[in-house]
């Protein structure tokens, strides 16, 4: 599904404030979660070699049952859910397959069934090993859930599974090295209990060419498609991340923000925009980027092995322009207080850091390349204003999608993370939740 409104966060919020008053709630503590890479892959794998010995196993118990009908319990069907799937191969093992072996081998005594007993040892010998495979694949979810389950109880028993199963991918593809944190577990908790789904987010910037600024139609520095943008050089890791999560079985529900506002948020404060700039056709070119970055989020592009999404697979994909969220009094007081006293939540060093970074992008052929470059002192008011602007966006998402986290693909990572929870600071509630696709900076 695809939406764009600017009533988006006002529709939701009731609803989901009501539903969330239903979970419960669980202690400010977390886990330790491993990092395994693969863990998805790993799953996935021993997965589909378990059920391809199922179904060995019961084409080769069907034809006994036929023959021997009043002896053995119906066949039951293969379940969908993976602990009941290890528990479907234990009942084909103990009720068909092991009575099987002892009739057929068993002396004198022995009974001639449909299939032979060289079938029966080898079918037999597989499914043992694939559910011993399974098992150890399975067993850091189980041991996951149950740790959840004891430190955070209340919850359904799918929930810790599938939490486990989130919190492993996770772990795997953040490239920070810390543990997950306490607000990201709480959460995915709250989110897969509520509605059977884990709630991701991903900012895109809007591909730009600012060459064309001072051209006759100025707007034509937004462009219309996404090849060649800053998002092209992310979806390689990105579709990582989704693929773990489809191996992992673990649902997710994908809100893509294209971040359309900064130009008004922080940059044209001090590099002044064109005055024959066009803002209703500017608007219009923003307004085709949804279609543009959910056509090129779930295109299918051809790999090894067959076609699959380029990032994501679109079942429950939003896509909605930042321009049409409205910030709650509270949003716009945090952007207002960090203008006022920046150094109140930022260090000296961190204004300095980001103006580094904003420098850079104005060197050829990077992001502001035909954009007069600001002085100093202008400088420092456009990053004042950025961070500002990061702090509102930090709390409004939080706001707006109350157990979402963050696939956070800008660097340097630990200073985005303070730029986007500065917003939640002396509040005591929590901030918004990340996963880092850089690995953090020294700090």
């Amino acid at each position: 599904m695809i939406t764009e409104t600017a009533s988006y966060c006002a529709a939701i919020s009731e609803e989901r404030t009501r539903r969330a008053k239903t979970s419960p709630v669980p202690p400010a503590s977390t886990p330790v979660v491993p990092r395994l890479p693969g863990i998805g892959d790993a799953l996935a794998a021993a997965r589909t070699s378990l059920i391809q010995r199922i179904e060995e196993a019961c084409e080769t118990i069907r034809p006994v049952l036929a023959e021997r009908p009043s002896d053995f319990p119906a066949l039951p069907p293969t379940p969908d859910d993976s602990t009941a799937l290890g528990e479907h191969a234990d009942f084909l093992l103990d009720r068909y397959l092991d009575p099987f072996m002892r009739l057929v081998f068993n002396g004198e005594a022995s009974v001639r069934l449909a299939v032979s007993g060289k079938r029966l040892k080898k079918v037999s010998r597989r499914l043992h090993d694939a559910v011993e495979e399974f098992d150890h694949a399975c067993a850091p979810l189980a041991d996951l859930a149950g740790t959840l389950s004891s430190e955070h109880p209340g919850f359904a028993p799918t929930t810790y599974e599938r939490t486990a199963a989130a919190l492993l991918v996770l772990a795997a593809w953040d490239a920070s090295p810390a543990a997950p944190t306490a607000t990201r577990t709480r959460s995915l908790l709250r989110s897969i209990e509520r509605d059977g789904h884990v709630r991701l987010a991903l900012f895109v910037c809007p591909p730009v060419d600012f060459t064309k600024i001072n051209s006759v139609q100025p707007e034509l520095y937004v462009r219309d498609h996404m090849h060649g943008s800053v998002l092209s050089r992310l979806t390689a890791r990105l579709r990582e991340l989704f693929r773990g999560l489809e191996d992992a079985r673990v649902d997710v529900d994908l809100w893509t923000i294209i971040g359309d506002t900064d130009e008004d948020d922080y940059l044209w404060y001090g590099v002044d925009a064109p005055a024959h700039l066009d803002r209703l056709a500017l608007d219009e070119r923003r307004e085709a980027l949804v279609g543009a970055v959910a056509r090129y989020l779930t295109e299918e592009i051809p790999r090894a092995g067959g076609n699959s999404p380029r990032v994501f697979d679109g079942r429950n994909l939003t896509v909605q322009r930042l321009s049409g969220l409205a910030p709650s009094t509270a949003c716009r007081q945090v952007y207002a207080s960090v203008l006022e006293a920046p150094l109140h939540r930022f260090e000296p060093q961190d204004i300095e850091a980001e103006k580094k970074i904003m420098r850079g992008l104005w060197k050829p052929n990077s992001y502001y390349q035909g954009l007069p470059e600001p002085d100093d002192t202008t400088l420092t008011s456009i990053v004042v204003r950025k961070f500002a602007t990061y702090a509102m966006q930090g709390r409004l998402l939080r706001e707006c999608e109350p157990d979402l986290v963050l696939i956070q693909t800008e660097r340097p990572s630990l200073l985005r993370a303070r730029m986007l929870s500065a917003g939640w600071d002396e509040t005591g509630q929590d901030p918004l939740p990340t996963v880092d696709f850089f690995e953090p900076e020294e700090s």
